[in-house]
């Protein structure tokens, strides 16, 4: 419930902290290409993140969306889903995880320093889904870029692919190996891109993962830059 004198923007701010200032994103048709080469990754834990189709058979998400905390180990490859294109129970198409590649499967989301530049997966899915999805190519640093971009489904709307167009990336080399943005990204976002409008083309520019709060009040989106993961990103035929 509000509080006293609270209005809705201050109430979304409070409970859902990826909201940065107004709500700035749109509902968009995820059965249309590009969107469709995003979806909802799923697990049997009763969890679900975003992804994103980069290869055939490669689904892009975050390394945490994939840890089960109460057995404190990572996901089995069968206890994982992507649904592409995913809108209301609906979907355009449905990949079978068998595999994904973690960056450093020893260093567990428990591990180390809440923010850092392992938090990505690659999943493999059991048969190709991009004739149907299409792909999204990854954007390394130096591409340029007209416009930011990111999509995902978020805890407020798990039904519904959203959209913050036209938001704030800071990719300063000095930010520890990660890529701060002020896109409108909450729980369920994690594993999100981060788009660029390069000419006509989106590109990947990173995957979403955290939301850290600030001193003032406000909050800073934490993704991991596409250059971290481009090296594991070698996409399956």
């Amino acid at each position: 419930m509000p509080a006293q004198g609270e209005d809705l923007a201050a109430l979304k701010k409070r409970l859902l902290p990826g909201i940065k200032g107004e709500d700035n994103r749109r509902i968009i048709d995820s059965s249309d290409y590009p969107w469709s080469a995003i979806g909802r990754v799923n697990t049997r834990i009763g969890g679900f993140c975003t992804g994103t189709v980069i290869g055939p058979r490669d689904v892009l998400t975050a390394a945490h969306c994939l840890w089960n905390k109460r057995t404190r180990n990572w996901l089995l490859p069968e206890a994982i889903n992507f649904l592409a294109g995913y809108r209301r129970g609906d979907f355009i198409a449905h990949g079978k995880v068998v595999d994904y590649t973690l960056a450093d499967p020893l260093l567990t989301p428990d591990d180390g320093p809440r923010f850092r530049p392992n938090d990505w997966a690659i999943l493999r899915l059991a048969e190709p889904i991009d004739g149907i999805t299409g792909t999204l190519t990854l954007g390394l640093s130096g591409t340029p870029v007209q416009q930011y971009l990111q999509a995902g489904y978020s805890k407020d709307k798990p039904h519904i692919l959203t959209l913050d167009e036209g938001c704030r990336v800071d990719d300063k080399p000095d930010n520890g190996g990660l890529l701060f943005h002020g896109c409108d990204a909450v729980s369920g976002d994690s594993g999100s891109p981060i788009l660029g409008l390069s000419g006509d083309a989106l590109v990947v520019l990173g995957v979403h993962v955290a939301t850290a709060p600030r001193k003032n009040g406000e909050s800073l989106g934490i993704a991991i830059p596409i250059d971290s993961v481009a090296e594991g990103a070698n996409p399956t035929q």
